[in-house]
């Protein structure tokens, strides 16, 4: 028996819906951000769930919030899960990063180790996540773990975990509320779902 990890994403916010980079800024679910996270919480309910851990900012906690309903449990949050700061491009939509900083958009996106102007670069993330995601793995030997963050971050540990390039993270898919499923064994780490939503057509 391995460790089970559902790592998943928040709920929609206003700037979800609106396509603004949110990055560390602290917003908060919109009503059909919280109506998803209901879904979710019930679309987990029959699953045992050991331990729930979230980033502290607001939209992940609460989602992680109403889903702990479901199972009775705290959740734990840290900041070292939030999403990637994105530094002057926060509270801007991609068409006017494009206007205002293409070249230094083009940039980030060539390599894993370039920065947004003020912000953080991919491997920057990697490193405070991953460090804690293994300190909570061997904190939970062979149960099962449920994560909520956010796009960029689970877009990163998906990555890092199956070794994939990190400056292509951002072809892998990452919705509002959706789950993802890893399982870690002793040698070895199975993707056994990527990007669900069903828990939202139900």
């Amino acid at each position: 028996m391995g460790t089970k990890l559902i790592l998943i994403r928040h709920g929609e916010t206003k700037w979800n819906k609106a396509g603004r980079f949110q990055g560390n800024k602290d917003i908060e679910l919109n009503p059909a951000g919280r109506k998803q996270a209901e879904k979710l919480a019930k679309g987990l309910a029959d699953e045992k769930i050991d331990a729930i851990y979230s980033s502290n900012l607001s939209r992940a906690y609460e989602t992680a919030q109403i889903l702990s309903q479901e199972h009775g449990l705290e959740v734990k949050s840290y900041s070292s899960l939030q999403e990637i700061n994105f530094g002057v491009w926060e509270g801007l939509t991609f068409d006017e990063i494009m206007s205002e900083y293409e070249d230094e958009f083009r940039n980030w996106q060539s390599s894993s180790s370039n920065r947004p102007p003020q912000g953080e670069s991919l491997e920057d993330v990697r490193e405070r996540v991953v460090k804690k995601i293994k300190e909570i793995i061997s904190n939970h030997r062979e149960e099962t773990i449920a994560i909520v963050a956010h796009g960029g971050v689970n877009k990163i540990l998906l990555s890092t975990f199956l070794e994939l390039p990190l400056d292509k993270s951002w072809r892998l898919m990452q919705s509002n509320t959706a789950v993802n499923i890893l399982s870690f064994y002793e040698d070895d780490i199975i993707l056994e779902l990527l990007n669900s939503t069903a828990h939202l057509h139900d």
